[in-house]
């Protein structure tokens, strides 16, 4: 039986690089984190964006001192990673510019904890059903949120792509609301970017979910991802409670 995390990144068969990341790694303690980050930005910025704010937020978690609550070390990663990006790209003229989305999570004894930037997402899988646990920092869950869109004109706008908050955007980033759930036996917890979400149909993503292990759920739902187009690059990271 494999390890109850897997994280998985793919190309597409579109884009011509992969601004994606994702890990899944343990942590002391019997703790699980959970990264997904889809960057953004010309030529080689996107992927160097997104990889630079991934290591920054893991040395952070790593780093912080013991007794350090879920909360505050996943504060200190968006922190790390936000610093780290908004230096290289004010110091690079190549990398002017570059940002990323990150949606970092901490498992730890069957609770998850959960912080998001951009439109990367959280979902817990639960009884054969895909639940969103995160809210987009984007144009138009804005719109959504102010009744001025409907959620399918949303998801059909031409600006659905417009985040409105990134990492390495600004000197300083207020990352928003943290997000706790509850995992029961059987539950899992998907961290992904739109090249996921957007190809594959929720009640697809929990049904292979359910079906397999993370390691073969996460290879399944690229392939999904693939057959619907493959429009973008693909990423996620997966976590079982057994």
């Amino acid at each position: 039986m494999g390890q109850p995390f897997f994280a998985l990144r793919d190309r597409g068969r579109v884009r011509p690089v992969n601004q994606d990341n994702a890990l899944a790694v343990a942590l002391p303690g019997d703790r699980v984190l959970l990264l997904v980050a889809d960057g953004v930005g010309g030529a080689r910025a996107g992927e160097v964006a997104s990889a630079e704010a991934m290591h920054a937020a893991v040395a952070a978690v790593r780093e912080a001192p013991d007794g350090t609550t879920p909360e505050a070390a996943l504060a200190g990663a968006i922190e790390a990673a936000n610093q780290r990006v908004f230096s290289l790209s004010a110091k690079d003229p190549a990398l002017a510019g570059m940002a990323t989305t990150l949606v970092i999570a901490i498992v730890d004894h069957g609770r998850a904890t959960i912080l998001s930037v951009g439109d990367s997402r959280a979902y817990l899988a639960s009884g054969g059903t895909l639940h969103p646990l995160t809210t987009d920092d984007s144009w138009v869950e804005h719109q959504v949120a102010s009744g001025a869109m409907t959620r399918d004109e949303a998801e059909r706008s031409p600006y659905r792509n417009a985040i409105t908050k990134g990492v390495g955007v600004d000197e300083l980033l207020d990352p928003g609301e943290i997000v706790r759930t509850a995992l029961v036996p059987g539950d899992a917890l998907l961290l992904c970017s739109d090249g996921l979400y957007r190809l594959v149909p929720p009640a697809r993503i929990a049904e292979t979910i359910a079906a397999h292990a993370p390691e073969e759920a996460a290879e399944r739902l690229v392939a999904l991802a693939n057959e619907g187009g493959g429009t973008d690059n693909i990423s996620l990271a997966i976590y079982r409670r057994s």
